[in-house]
């Protein structure tokens, strides 16, 4: 379950879209035909909330990024309506959650999907303002929901894998930019990524080797959410953690 807390500061900000997927948005608030795609798009993008104090990912000076752990109960900040409704606020770009709750506000990002599966049984404002945004009601969280997951990458298929070395002008570019952009807030000492084949599962793909001492299901969350809405063709995208030290790793050197 996800509390909400009633918000005491004003709700002021500017009705420009601050990035695509606001432009989505805009687009399917001025022609209903269009909210269909808007609406599958945001699935797979981050949206974003704002944690209570001692919520996780709320606690000031703990800074980084976190995975919500079996057990723990995420509360999120929201606003009450007029007919006494306690809702949850998300928001399609974190200068918006700045904007309503304070500059200083910790913001948490998550999937799309994930965060409006979790709350499907809340009402959720989206960008509340004098703008353009949205109120969503449990059974159109729900209906939402139902749209199919858009085509991504394939995960890890059972078998041993053979890595190789990445010529140049075979580098997937957008790939390693989205990687060394994650990694400015990772602490990694170093990572490699390789072509890799399954034999036995007759699959072909990427090979993220990561050395950190970080916790590695956080690593791999993060490095998945890095990569999301690349097209992969169908082709595996892994991510291996461990220690650092041991044998060099194998393809490009991305940190």
């Amino acid at each position: 379950m996800t509390d909400a807390t009633p918000a005491q500061t004003p709700i002021t900000f500017t009705d420009n879209p601050m990035n695509p997927l606001e432009e989505l948005l805009y687009a399917g608030l001025a022609d209903a035909s269009q909210m269909g795609e808007f609406e599958q798009i945001m699935l797979e993008a981050d949206l974003y909330a704002v944690p209570e104090p001692d919520s996780p990912g709320g606690t000031p000076g703990d800074d980084g990024a976190k995975v919500l752990r079996p057990g723990e109960q995420l509360i999120l900040r929201g606003v009450v309506l007029n007919d006494g409704r306690n809702t949850v606020t998300l928001f399609t770009d974190p200068r918006r959650a700045g904007q309503m709750f304070g500059e200083d506000t910790r913001v948490l990002a998550m999937q799309g999907r994930k965060l409006l599966d979790m709350l499907k049984d809340t009402v959720i404002l989206l960008n509340p303002a004098g703008g353009k945004g949205l109120m969503m009601e449990p059974d159109q969280i729900k209906a939402v929901l139902a749209h199919a997951p858009l085509p991504s990458f394939v995960g890890r298929p059972s078998g041993t894998v053979e890595l190789a070395d990445i010529p140049e002008p075979q580098q997937p570019i957008g790939l390693i930019g989205r990687l060394n952009v994650a990694f400015r807030d990772l602490k990694i000492d170093e990572a490699w990524l390789a072509r890799a084949r399954w034999n036995e599962a007759r699959m072909m793909g990427w090979f993220l080797d990561i050395r950190t001492e970080q916790p590695a299901d956080e690593i791999v969350a993060l490095c998945e959410r890095a990569v999301r809405g690349l097209a992969f063709g169908g082709e595996v995208f892994d991510v291996s953690v461990s220690k650092p030290g041991g044998e060099k790793g194998v393809g490009v050197k991305i940190r």
